[in-house]
């Protein structure tokens, strides 16, 4: 057994999870996505269209970001609709990204919150070129909170893990820390 394995995250219980997400959504209310770089990320991408339609820069950030950069759970539900319909070729403006939420089913009340999050993004002001920018950004700050979440599981293992197993815990923390600062440093160096 790896050490990656003797600590299993815990699953939340699926009525949780969901409320988790409402919640999430409704806390943002406040949130200003025009100061936000993964708002403004997402704004950008579904803007950029109107810069001569889907590019190789918009595929090459959609192909190297994941839904996981993005720490807002509305913003990885938004980032999963634009980098699908960019990697189909398909329209990714706001009005393609809209009709694609209301076609899997986000039109009742339960996504209210996420359609209206989606209305704060589209109106944040960034324009189609900036995509790069927004994208180095959203990359550095996952990475910066990667470590947070690296913290806290070093913590949990030095409580809860066998001795034997403590520094292989690091090391392999560590090995994905280092694909992070290379993704990092791979997006930064082929912009």
């Amino acid at each position: 057994m790896t050490a990656l394995h003797a600590l299993p995250a815990p699953e939340p219980e699926p009525d949780d999870a969901e409320q988790d997400v409402d919640a999430a959504i409704d806390r943002g209310a406040a949130h200003q996505p025009a100061t936000d770089p993964e708002a403004l990320l997402l704004c950008a991408l579904m803007w950029s269209a109107h810069t001569g339609g889907v590019s190789t820069e918009d595929h090459r950030v959609t192909a190297i970001l994941t839904a996981e950069d993005f720490d807002d759970i509305a913003y990885r539900r938004m980032f999963t609709v634009i980098a699908a319909l960019v990697a189909a070729g398909e329209p990714y403006d706001p009005a393609s990204v809209t009709a694609e939420f209301m076609r899997s089913g986000s039109g009742g009340a339960k996504d209210a919150p996420l359609r209206r999050r989606l209305n704060e993004v589209i109106t944040a002001g960034a324009d189609g070129f900036t995509v790069t920018h927004y994208a180095d950004i959203v990359l550095s700050q996952a990475y910066r909170r990667s470590f947070r979440t690296v913290a806290a599981s070093i913590v949990q293992a030095a409580e809860e893990l066998s001795e034997e197993y403590l520094f292989d815990h690091l090391v392999d923390h560590g090995r994905a820390q280092r694909a992070l600062w290379n993704r990092l440093n791979t997006f930064r160096h082929r912009g």
